[in-house]
């Protein structure tokens, strides 16, 4: 009958034991967890803030201006976008996409060139983790647009490598 004690006390024993003394690997548990960071460039138009992942565009009151022959007005923002590990340092390279989130409709959104919708579009097949790439957000707004505030939203997804 001393048996089931001693057993219970074995068990307790082993299981106060680390892992690696009971025989058992336990690989380190590593944070790869990324974010986006958007870093302002120099622009004659609109501010940009950036708070950690999230960035806001105000482009001010915007005019179109009488006399030009394209039918609308375009406003472009040069804007960099850093991808960091949210833990200490590391390097490698990532794939960063983009898709328009939402939008009013009152506006043309391109990134790069490129038609921004709600399908993702690759920004950058090979972003470097830690490194500044500049890219491009342009703006179109047709003349039969009433005069208001206008809003889009893009959203931003990061994948290793």
């Amino acid at each position: 009958m001393m048996i089931r004690p001693l057993a219970l006390v074995i068990l307790a024993v082993l299981m106060a034991l680390p892992a690696s003394a009971r025989g058992r690997a336990v690989p380190p548990v590593i944070d790869n967890t990324l974010s986006i960071v958007f870093i302002d460039a120099v622009a004659a138009e609109g501010s940009l803030t950036a708070v950690g992942g999230d960035a806001w565009l105000d482009l001010k009151d915007v005019a179109h201006k009488t006399g030009r022959r394209e039918h609308g007005t375009r406003v472009q923002r040069r804007f960099g976008v850093r991808v960091v590990r949210t833990s200490g340092s590391g390097s490698g390279t990532v794939t960063i996409t983009a898709r328009l989130e939402s939008s009013d409709g009152r506006t043309l959104l391109r990134l790069d060139g490129k038609p921004l919708t709600e399908v993702s579009t690759i920004v950058d097949a090979h972003a470097v983790i830690g490194a500044v790439s500049f890219h491009t957000v342009e703006i179109e707004i047709s003349d039969t647009v009433a005069p208001g505030s206008i809003t889009a939203s893009v959203a931003w997804d990061v994948n290793a490598q």
